[in-house]
Protein backbone atom coordinates (compact mmCIF):
# COMPACT_ATOMS: atom_id res chain seq x y z
CA UNK A 1 0.00 0.00 0.00
CA UNK A 2 3.17 2.60 -0.25
CA UNK A 3 2.89 2.91 -3.49
CA UNK A 4 -0.33 2.87 -3.89
CA UNK A 5 -0.01 6.16 -1.45
CA UNK A 6 2.43 7.78 -3.97
CA UNK A 7 -0.69 7.42 -6.51
CA UNK A 8 0.59 4.41 -8.05
CA UNK A 9 -2.00 1.54 -9.11
CA UNK A 10 -0.16 -1.62 -9.12
CA UNK A 11 -1.47 -4.87 -10.70
CA UNK A 12 0.34 -7.85 -9.16
CA UNK A 13 0.01 -11.82 -10.35
CA UNK A 14 -0.81 -12.91 -6.63
CA UNK A 15 -3.26 -9.70 -6.37
CA UNK A 16 -4.91 -10.64 -10.01
CA UNK A 17 -7.65 -13.34 -10.87
CA UNK A 18 -9.91 -14.13 -13.29
CA UNK A 19 -13.65 -14.80 -12.55
CA UNK A 20 -14.39 -17.81 -13.19
CA UNK A 21 -11.04 -18.88 -14.47
CA UNK A 22 -10.89 -17.10 -18.34
CA UNK A 23 -12.96 -14.96 -20.06
CA UNK A 24 -16.51 -16.13 -21.42
CA UNK A 25 -18.66 -16.00 -24.47
CA UNK A 26 -21.06 -13.72 -22.15
CA UNK A 27 -18.66 -11.24 -21.60
CA UNK A 28 -15.21 -10.26 -20.06
CA UNK A 29 -13.55 -11.71 -17.14
CA UNK A 30 -13.38 -9.42 -13.99
CA UNK A 31 -9.47 -8.64 -12.39
CA UNK A 32 -10.34 -9.50 -8.81
CA UNK A 33 -8.53 -6.50 -6.08
CA UNK A 34 -8.36 -6.14 -2.88
CA UNK A 35 -11.26 -3.23 -1.81
CA UNK A 36 -8.75 -1.37 -0.43
CA UNK A 37 -6.65 -0.83 -3.34
CA UNK A 38 -9.28 1.35 -4.98
CA UNK A 39 -8.36 4.09 -3.47
CA UNK A 40 -4.95 6.37 -3.15
CA UNK A 41 -3.86 9.42 -2.72
CA UNK A 42 -1.06 11.73 -4.41
CA UNK A 43 0.32 15.70 -5.06
CA UNK A 44 -0.36 17.96 -7.61
CA UNK A 45 1.57 17.92 -10.96
CA UNK A 46 2.61 14.45 -10.63
CA UNK A 47 1.45 11.40 -12.87
CA UNK A 48 -0.24 8.62 -11.92
CA UNK A 49 1.81 5.33 -12.85
CA UNK A 50 0.18 2.48 -13.90
CA UNK A 51 1.19 -0.91 -14.45
CA UNK A 52 -1.11 -3.84 -14.88
CA UNK A 53 0.95 -8.06 -14.72
CA UNK A 54 -1.34 -10.01 -16.54
CA UNK A 55 -1.92 -13.67 -14.94
CA UNK A 56 -0.72 -16.83 -17.27
CA UNK A 57 -3.78 -17.41 -18.85
CA UNK A 58 -4.50 -14.13 -19.63
CA UNK A 59 -1.41 -12.95 -21.22
CA UNK A 60 -0.64 -14.53 -24.13
CA UNK A 61 -4.33 -13.63 -25.53
CA UNK A 62 -3.49 -9.50 -25.01
CA UNK A 63 -2.82 -7.55 -27.65
CA UNK A 64 -3.67 -4.09 -26.23
CA UNK A 65 -3.91 -2.35 -22.12
CA UNK A 66 -6.22 0.34 -21.87
CA UNK A 67 -6.90 2.86 -19.31
CA UNK A 68 -9.65 5.06 -19.52
CA UNK A 69 -9.33 7.96 -16.77
CA UNK A 70 -11.40 10.95 -16.14
CA UNK A 71 -9.61 14.36 -14.39
CA UNK A 72 -11.99 15.85 -11.60
CA UNK A 73 -14.10 18.84 -13.12
CA UNK A 74 -13.43 17.00 -17.15
CA UNK A 75 -16.87 15.80 -18.96
CA UNK A 76 -15.05 12.92 -20.74
CA UNK A 77 -13.47 9.77 -20.50
CA UNK A 78 -9.96 9.75 -22.04
CA UNK A 79 -7.90 6.83 -23.24
CA UNK A 80 -4.16 5.68 -22.63
CA UNK A 81 -2.68 2.90 -24.17
CA UNK A 82 -0.34 0.96 -21.96
CA UNK A 83 3.26 -0.55 -23.69
CA UNK A 84 3.94 -4.21 -23.28
CA UNK A 85 6.62 -5.45 -21.19
CA UNK A 86 6.15 -9.17 -21.39
CA UNK A 87 3.57 -9.98 -19.62
CA UNK A 88 3.60 -6.50 -17.81
CA UNK A 89 1.95 -3.48 -19.52
CA UNK A 90 3.17 0.12 -18.12
CA UNK A 91 2.06 3.62 -18.71
CA UNK A 92 0.56 6.81 -16.54
CA UNK A 93 -1.93 9.35 -16.49
CA UNK A 94 -0.24 12.43 -17.55
CA UNK A 95 0.56 14.88 -14.69
CA UNK A 96 -0.20 17.37 -17.26
CA UNK A 97 -3.20 16.25 -17.16
CA UNK A 98 -3.48 16.08 -13.54
CA UNK A 99 -2.00 19.67 -12.97
CA UNK A 100 -3.04 21.85 -10.16
CA UNK A 101 -6.49 20.66 -9.74
CA UNK A 102 -7.55 18.75 -6.76
CA UNK A 103 -10.03 16.57 -6.44
CA UNK A 104 -10.17 12.83 -7.60
CA UNK A 105 -8.58 11.31 -10.12
CA UNK A 106 -11.14 7.96 -11.36
CA UNK A 107 -9.97 5.19 -14.39
CA UNK A 108 -10.33 2.08 -15.16
CA UNK A 109 -8.04 -0.80 -17.13
CA UNK A 110 -9.84 -2.91 -19.58
CA UNK A 111 -7.74 -5.95 -21.15
CA UNK A 112 -8.02 -5.95 -25.10
CA UNK A 113 -7.52 -8.89 -27.85
CA UNK A 114 -5.92 -8.75 -31.71
CA UNK A 115 -9.33 -8.36 -32.55
CA UNK A 116 -10.68 -5.17 -30.24
CA UNK A 117 -12.99 -8.14 -28.13
CA UNK A 118 -12.76 -7.21 -24.23
CA UNK A 119 -11.09 -9.93 -22.57
CA UNK A 120 -10.83 -8.72 -18.92
CA UNK A 121 -10.89 -5.62 -16.63
CA UNK A 122 -10.32 -4.15 -13.93
CA UNK A 123 -13.02 -1.27 -12.32
CA UNK A 124 -15.50 0.21 -14.60
CA UNK A 125 -16.67 3.62 -15.27
CA UNK A 126 -19.45 2.99 -12.15
CA UNK A 127 -17.20 1.91 -10.20
CA UNK A 128 -13.83 2.95 -10.91
CA UNK A 129 -10.40 3.49 -9.04
CA UNK A 130 -9.22 6.98 -7.36
CA UNK A 131 -6.68 9.06 -6.91
CA UNK A 132 -7.35 11.60 -5.12
CA UNK A 133 -5.61 14.26 -5.99
CA UNK A 134 -4.50 17.04 -3.30
CA UNK A 135 -2.20 20.20 -2.24
CA UNK A 136 1.25 20.02 -1.20
CA UNK A 137 0.31 21.75 1.66
CA UNK A 138 -2.55 19.18 2.89
CA UNK A 139 -0.14 16.27 1.95
CA UNK A 140 2.92 17.92 4.13
CA UNK A 141 6.12 15.47 4.19
CA UNK A 142 4.18 13.02 2.09
CA UNK A 143 4.28 15.64 -0.85
CA UNK A 144 6.27 14.38 -4.42
CA UNK A 145 8.59 16.64 -5.49
CA UNK A 146 11.15 14.51 -7.57
CA UNK A 147 7.98 13.12 -10.69
CA UNK A 148 6.66 17.35 -11.23
CA UNK A 149 5.64 17.95 -14.20
CA UNK A 150 8.24 18.75 -17.13
CA UNK A 151 7.95 21.88 -19.35
CA UNK A 152 4.98 20.99 -22.10
CA UNK A 153 7.83 21.78 -25.04
CA UNK A 154 10.19 19.75 -23.29
CA UNK A 155 8.12 16.74 -23.23
CA UNK A 156 9.53 13.41 -25.62
CA UNK A 157 7.38 10.67 -26.31
CA UNK A 158 7.02 8.17 -23.83
CA UNK A 159 8.36 10.09 -21.13
CA UNK A 160 5.81 9.26 -18.19
CA UNK A 161 3.60 12.11 -17.91
CA UNK A 162 3.74 13.31 -21.67
CA UNK A 163 0.05 13.19 -23.59
CA UNK A 164 1.69 11.13 -26.49
CA UNK A 165 0.15 8.00 -25.16
CA UNK A 166 -3.35 9.11 -25.13
CA UNK A 167 -5.18 7.24 -28.16
CA UNK A 168 -8.55 8.60 -29.74
CA UNK A 169 -9.82 5.72 -31.71
CA UNK A 170 -10.68 2.20 -29.23
CA UNK A 171 -10.88 -0.82 -31.10
CA UNK A 172 -13.40 -3.28 -30.81
CA UNK A 173 -15.45 -6.38 -32.24
CA UNK A 174 -19.00 -5.78 -31.13
CA UNK A 175 -21.02 -2.88 -29.28
CA UNK A 176 -20.36 -4.73 -26.02
CA UNK A 177 -16.58 -3.88 -26.01
CA UNK A 178 -17.97 0.04 -26.16
CA UNK A 179 -18.95 2.16 -23.31
CA UNK A 180 -20.33 5.72 -22.83
CA UNK A 181 -22.62 5.23 -25.37
CA UNK A 182 -20.32 4.26 -28.55
CA UNK A 183 -21.30 1.19 -30.51
CA UNK A 184 -18.70 -0.71 -32.39
CA UNK A 185 -18.28 0.60 -35.80
CA UNK A 186 -18.01 -1.31 -39.39
CA UNK A 187 -14.44 0.30 -39.43
CA UNK A 188 -13.64 -1.93 -35.94
CA UNK A 189 -13.71 1.36 -33.12
CA UNK A 190 -15.98 2.24 -30.93
CA UNK A 191 -17.61 5.54 -32.15
CA UNK A 192 -20.73 8.07 -30.73
CA UNK A 193 -22.22 8.51 -33.58
CA UNK A 194 -25.87 10.14 -34.34
CA UNK A 195 -26.02 8.11 -37.41
CA UNK A 196 -29.29 6.47 -38.40
CA UNK A 197 -29.12 2.69 -39.57
CA UNK A 198 -33.14 1.77 -40.45
CA UNK A 199 -35.56 4.44 -42.66
CA UNK A 200 -38.94 3.54 -43.27
CA UNK A 201 -40.15 5.15 -46.50
CA UNK A 202 -43.43 6.16 -48.30
CA UNK A 203 -43.05 7.08 -51.90
CA UNK A 204 -45.76 7.42 -54.77
CA UNK A 205 -44.32 5.90 -58.40
CA UNK A 206 -45.38 6.50 -61.65
CA UNK A 207 -44.86 3.84 -64.36
CA UNK A 208 -43.88 5.02 -67.84
CA UNK A 209 -43.11 2.04 -70.57
CA UNK A 210 -42.24 1.23 -74.29
CA UNK A 211 -43.99 -0.86 -75.74
CA UNK A 212 -43.42 -3.02 -79.17
CA UNK A 213 -46.64 -2.23 -80.96
CA UNK A 214 -45.72 -4.63 -84.44
CA UNK A 215 -48.08 -7.20 -84.53
CA UNK A 216 -49.05 -6.27 -80.72
CA UNK A 217 -53.06 -6.46 -81.88
CA UNK A 218 -52.99 -9.87 -83.74
CA UNK A 219 -55.39 -12.20 -82.19
CA UNK A 220 -52.13 -14.51 -81.34
CA UNK A 221 -50.72 -11.71 -79.43
CA UNK A 222 -53.86 -11.11 -77.67
CA UNK A 223 -54.37 -14.19 -76.49
CA UNK A 224 -50.48 -15.54 -75.75
CA UNK A 225 -48.66 -12.34 -74.84
CA UNK A 226 -50.35 -9.77 -72.84
CA UNK A 227 -51.44 -7.48 -75.25
CA UNK A 228 -55.66 -6.20 -75.68
CA UNK A 229 -56.77 -3.62 -78.37
CA UNK A 230 -59.66 -1.80 -78.50
CA UNK A 231 -60.73 0.25 -81.34
CA UNK A 232 -61.19 4.42 -80.74
CA UNK A 233 -64.58 4.42 -82.42
CA UNK A 234 -66.69 2.33 -80.31
CA UNK A 235 -64.34 1.13 -77.97
CA UNK A 236 -65.18 -2.97 -79.13
CA UNK A 237 -62.31 -5.04 -78.65
CA UNK A 238 -60.17 -5.41 -81.83
CA UNK A 239 -60.62 -8.87 -83.16
CA UNK A 240 -59.31 -9.40 -86.95
CA UNK A 241 -56.08 -10.41 -88.95
CA UNK A 242 -53.83 -6.33 -89.34
CA UNK A 243 -50.80 -6.92 -91.51
CA UNK A 244 -47.84 -6.58 -89.40
CA UNK A 245 -46.00 -3.17 -89.78
CA UNK A 246 -42.90 -2.38 -88.62
CA UNK A 247 -44.35 0.03 -86.24
CA UNK A 248 -42.06 1.76 -83.39
CA UNK A 249 -41.99 1.28 -80.38
CA UNK A 250 -44.78 2.85 -78.71
CA UNK A 251 -44.51 5.17 -75.38
CA UNK A 252 -47.22 4.28 -73.00
CA UNK A 253 -48.29 5.18 -69.80
CA UNK A 254 -48.44 2.52 -66.72
CA UNK A 255 -50.20 2.24 -63.01
CA UNK A 256 -49.54 4.70 -60.06
CA UNK A 257 -48.55 3.12 -56.68
CA UNK A 258 -47.76 3.89 -53.73
CA UNK A 259 -44.66 2.22 -52.40
CA UNK A 260 -43.95 1.39 -48.63
CA UNK A 261 -40.25 0.48 -47.86
CA UNK A 262 -37.26 0.03 -45.44
CA UNK A 263 -33.89 -0.20 -45.58
CA UNK A 264 -30.84 -1.03 -43.56
CA UNK A 265 -27.65 0.83 -43.78
CA UNK A 266 -25.17 -2.40 -43.62
CA UNK A 267 -22.16 0.08 -44.37
CA UNK A 268 -20.90 4.01 -44.36
CA UNK A 269 -22.20 4.09 -48.16
CA UNK A 270 -24.13 0.58 -48.67
CA UNK A 271 -27.74 0.04 -47.55
CA UNK A 272 -29.92 -2.81 -49.06
CA UNK A 273 -34.01 -3.03 -48.27
CA UNK A 274 -37.24 -3.74 -49.52
CA UNK A 275 -40.44 -2.27 -51.07
CA UNK A 276 -43.87 -3.06 -50.83
CA UNK A 277 -45.82 -1.58 -53.40
CA UNK A 278 -49.74 -1.00 -54.55
CA UNK A 279 -51.30 -0.01 -57.64
CA UNK A 280 -54.01 2.56 -56.58
CA UNK A 281 -54.69 3.56 -60.38
CA UNK A 282 -54.03 2.40 -63.93
CA UNK A 283 -55.42 -0.78 -64.24
CA UNK A 284 -56.51 -1.75 -67.52
CA UNK A 285 -59.07 -3.87 -69.30
CA UNK A 286 -58.84 -7.75 -68.84
CA UNK A 287 -60.03 -9.95 -71.99
CA UNK A 288 -62.70 -12.67 -71.59
CA UNK A 289 -60.50 -15.87 -70.08
CA UNK A 290 -57.63 -14.39 -69.14
CA UNK A 291 -56.05 -13.61 -65.47
CA UNK A 292 -56.49 -10.32 -63.84
CA UNK A 293 -53.97 -7.77 -62.65
CA UNK A 294 -52.39 -8.61 -59.66
CA UNK A 295 -52.06 -4.41 -57.88
CA UNK A 296 -49.53 -5.49 -55.50
CA UNK A 297 -45.52 -5.60 -56.22
CA UNK A 298 -42.37 -6.66 -53.78
CA UNK A 299 -38.78 -6.12 -54.47
CA UNK A 300 -35.45 -5.89 -52.73
CA UNK A 301 -32.68 -3.46 -53.79
CA UNK A 302 -28.99 -2.46 -52.95
CA UNK A 303 -28.24 0.95 -52.55
CA UNK A 304 -25.01 2.65 -52.72
CA UNK A 305 -24.72 6.40 -51.45
CA UNK A 306 -21.94 8.51 -52.59
CA UNK A 307 -20.10 11.08 -49.93
CA UNK A 308 -18.08 10.67 -46.88
CA UNK A 309 -20.60 8.86 -44.09
CA UNK A 310 -23.73 11.17 -45.52
CA UNK A 311 -25.71 9.74 -42.83
CA UNK A 312 -23.99 11.36 -39.74
CA UNK A 313 -25.14 15.06 -40.92
CA UNK A 314 -27.88 16.22 -42.66
CA UNK A 315 -27.46 17.75 -45.98
CA UNK A 316 -27.84 16.15 -49.80
CA UNK A 317 -27.36 12.77 -50.66
CA UNK A 318 -27.16 11.30 -54.11
CA UNK A 319 -27.44 7.78 -54.96
CA UNK A 320 -27.49 4.68 -57.13
CA UNK A 321 -29.16 1.27 -57.09
CA UNK A 322 -29.67 -1.90 -58.27
CA UNK A 323 -33.65 -3.77 -57.78
CA UNK A 324 -35.26 -6.74 -58.87
CA UNK A 325 -38.85 -7.88 -57.79
CA UNK A 326 -42.26 -9.09 -58.91
CA UNK A 327 -44.60 -6.44 -60.23
CA UNK A 328 -47.43 -6.32 -63.25
CA UNK A 329 -47.30 -3.32 -65.84
CA UNK A 330 -50.29 -2.50 -67.13
CA UNK A 331 -49.14 -0.31 -69.99
CA UNK A 332 -51.21 2.00 -72.39
CA UNK A 333 -50.09 3.07 -75.84
CA UNK A 334 -51.84 4.15 -79.19
CA UNK A 335 -51.25 2.18 -82.68
CA UNK A 336 -52.75 1.92 -86.11
CA UNK A 337 -53.52 -1.17 -87.81
CA UNK A 338 -54.44 -1.89 -91.24
CA UNK A 339 -56.49 -4.55 -92.36
CA UNK A 340 -54.72 -7.74 -94.13
CA UNK A 341 -56.96 -8.10 -97.32
CA UNK A 342 -56.16 -11.64 -97.95
CA UNK A 343 -58.12 -12.66 -95.07
CA UNK A 344 -61.87 -12.36 -94.19
CA UNK A 345 -62.83 -10.79 -91.17
CA UNK A 346 -65.77 -12.13 -88.95
CA UNK A 347 -65.51 -8.60 -87.15
CA UNK A 348 -67.45 -5.78 -88.93
CA UNK A 349 -67.22 -1.95 -88.74
CA UNK A 350 -63.25 -2.48 -89.10
CA UNK A 351 -61.84 0.14 -91.61
CA UNK A 352 -58.78 -0.71 -93.78
CA UNK A 353 -56.68 1.77 -91.39
CA UNK A 354 -58.14 2.83 -88.05
CA UNK A 355 -56.40 3.45 -84.60
CA UNK A 356 -56.59 1.30 -81.81
CA UNK A 357 -55.94 1.72 -78.05
CA UNK A 358 -53.49 -0.78 -76.85
CA UNK A 359 -53.14 -2.11 -73.51
CA UNK A 360 -49.92 -4.20 -72.82
CA UNK A 361 -49.94 -6.36 -69.42
CA UNK A 362 -45.77 -6.64 -69.09
CA UNK A 363 -44.44 -9.27 -65.99
CA UNK A 364 -44.31 -10.61 -63.64
CA UNK A 365 -40.67 -10.20 -62.77
CA UNK A 366 -38.42 -7.35 -63.27
CA UNK A 367 -34.73 -6.35 -62.65
CA UNK A 368 -33.21 -2.87 -63.60
CA UNK A 369 -31.07 -0.33 -62.33
CA UNK A 370 -31.59 3.51 -60.91
CA UNK A 371 -30.52 6.70 -59.24
CA UNK A 372 -31.37 9.33 -57.71
CA UNK A 373 -30.99 12.14 -54.67
CA UNK A 374 -32.67 13.60 -51.70
CA UNK A 375 -32.03 16.34 -49.14
CA UNK A 376 -32.10 15.12 -45.10
CA UNK A 377 -33.05 18.53 -43.26
CA UNK A 378 -32.41 16.04 -39.83
CA UNK A 379 -30.37 13.05 -39.02
CA UNK A 380 -33.86 11.61 -38.87
CA UNK A 381 -35.82 12.40 -41.86
CA UNK A 382 -35.18 12.33 -45.79
CA UNK A 383 -37.02 13.23 -49.09
CA UNK A 384 -36.22 12.15 -52.53
CA UNK A 385 -36.88 11.27 -55.75
CA UNK A 386 -35.44 8.61 -57.57
CA UNK A 387 -35.38 7.11 -61.45
CA UNK A 388 -35.33 3.11 -62.39
CA UNK A 389 -34.96 1.72 -65.81
CA UNK A 390 -36.12 -1.90 -65.21
CA UNK A 391 -36.80 -4.74 -68.08
CA UNK A 392 -39.67 -6.87 -66.96
CA UNK A 393 -40.25 -10.56 -68.40
CA UNK A 394 -41.46 -12.72 -69.61
CA UNK A 395 -44.26 -10.60 -70.82
CA UNK A 396 -41.60 -7.60 -71.76
CA UNK A 397 -41.45 -4.54 -72.00
CA UNK A 398 -39.31 -1.72 -70.66
CA UNK A 399 -40.12 0.46 -68.11
CA UNK A 400 -39.13 3.95 -66.39
CA UNK A 401 -40.44 4.55 -63.09
CA UNK A 402 -39.79 7.98 -61.38
CA UNK A 403 -40.43 7.63 -57.88
CA UNK A 404 -40.78 10.91 -54.91
CA UNK A 405 -40.94 9.92 -51.15
CA UNK A 406 -40.39 10.59 -47.37
CA UNK A 407 -38.38 8.10 -45.00
CA UNK A 408 -37.64 8.17 -41.16
CA UNK A 409 -34.72 6.82 -39.49
CA UNK A 410 -34.42 5.18 -35.97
Amino acid sequence: MRALAAGCFVLLGPALALADGAPNELGPGVLKLPVLERKAEQGILTPVPITVALPAPLAPKAARVLVHYKVWGDPDWITLVLSRHGATWTGAIPCLEVSTITGDVRYYVRIHDAEGSVLASAGSRVKPFRVTVKHDSVLGQRAQTKARCPDPSDCPRGLPGCPSEAIKEIPCKSDRDCEGGMSCSWRGFCEVTTRKTSWLSLGVEQDFGLVSTTGACSIQAQENEGTACFRELDGDNYASYPVYTNEPLGPARGPTRVLIGFDRLVFYDTSVGVRAGMAVWGKGPTLRGAAEFVPWSLSVRATRWFGDDLFVRPGFRPFAFLTAGYAQFDLVTHTRVREDPTHVSYQGGNDLEQDVELWKRAGDGFAGVGAGAGYAPTLDSFVFGELAVVQVFPFSATVITPTVGAAVGF
